[in-house]
């Protein structure tokens, strides 16, 4: 897997990318990243996971940044046992939290040659997270990519979330935990 720190090092000829945190790369994540594989493929496209080299929290409201659940190179490693053949690591910084989302979007889109974007049904991103799966979707005709929204992966009657594995952790579930971390 290739590792890149801007969308402007991709030099695959088109990618389907993967958009998230992915902090810990529990089941919610896997179902998102093998949908992006699988899509790359039928699409004659590379794979791209983007995510950030620290949690937004951290950036926008360091006293709510949560504890990561694993560190990057752990999350990379996991993104290539899924398959993924780049790892778009961009730097979170407070210029960057301050990006317009359709900003956000036309650049990656432009830069990386994209032509599928797959995200969560609850993914934010861009200034003051405005962006969200609707403007995903919105965007999708007007600049060329097929939008793929994935549903939450329940655990249960709970969604599968980095918060709801830290809840679990903190009341000492920690096999509970681990299974939902666990690439099968």
């Amino acid at each position: 897997m290739k590792i890149i720190y801007d969308t402007t090092e991709f030099t695959g000829h088109r990618a389907a990318v993967a958009l998230g945190m992915f902090d810990g790369v529990h089941i919610g994540h896997q179902a998102l990243i093998r949908r992006t594989v699988t899509l790359a493929k039928a699409m004659d496209a590379q794979s791209v996971v983007c995510t950030f080299d620290r949690h937004p929290l951290s950036v926008i409201s360091p006293e709510r940044a949560p504890q990561a659940l694993l560190p990057l190179h752990e999350n990379l490693k996991k993104f290539e046992r899924l398959g993924a053949e780049w790892a778009l690591v961009q730097a979170f910084t407070p210029e960057y939290s301050a990006t317009d989302p359709a900003v956000f979007l036309r650049g990656l889109v432009r830069d990386m040659r994209v032509v599928a974007i797959v995200a969560g049904e609850n993914y934010t991103f861009g200034a003051r997270g405005r962006g969200d799966a609707a403007l995903i979707r919105d965007m999708a005709d007007a600049l060329g990519y097929r939008a793929e929204i994935v549903p939450s992966v329940m655990d249960g009657d709970v969604m599968c979330s980095s918060t709801r594995i830290r809840q679990l952790l903190a009341r000492g579930e920690t096999e509970h935990a681990q299974r939902l971390l666990k690439i099968p």
